[in-house]
């Protein structure tokens, strides 16, 4: 069950916003995520990205981070929930990256950048 803690705003949300969380999410491929929870922690990131970034202070952050988002991936992905939501959170398309080869085509593939 989620908690009924308040969590403040200082921006309305609407489906623009949770059109760039499935944005986030299209941007995967198969090469880089292979698996079932590869896929739940770019949601992670995405969420994150895209609502927890607008909160007005850390104490909301937090709600959402520790209580709302583990909250659901326990509730319906357990088995996969220490792998979900270990830090940090980094996702990106530049690892792959090569600058200093001009013959190099860069395929700017979104990967978890978790282990930098």
């Amino acid at each position: 069950m989620l908690p009924r803690t308040p969590v403040k705003f200082h921006y309305i949300f609407n489906l623009r916003d949770l059109s760039r969380v499935y944005e986030g999410l299209t941007r995967s491929t198969i090469d880089k995520f292979t698996n079932k929870e590869s896929i739940l922690r770019l949601w992670r990131n995405e969420c994150t990205r895209v609502f927890g970034d607008r909160l007005i202070n850390e104490e909301d952050r937090a709600v959402v981070a520790e209580k709302l988002m583990s909250g659901l991936v326990k509730g319906f992905f357990d088995e996969f929930n220490e792998y979900i939501m270990q830090s940090p959170i980094l996702f990106g398309d530049f690892m792959s990256a090569n600058p200093t080869d001009e013959t190099f085509i860069d395929p700017r593939l979104y990967e978890d950048c978790g282990g930098y």
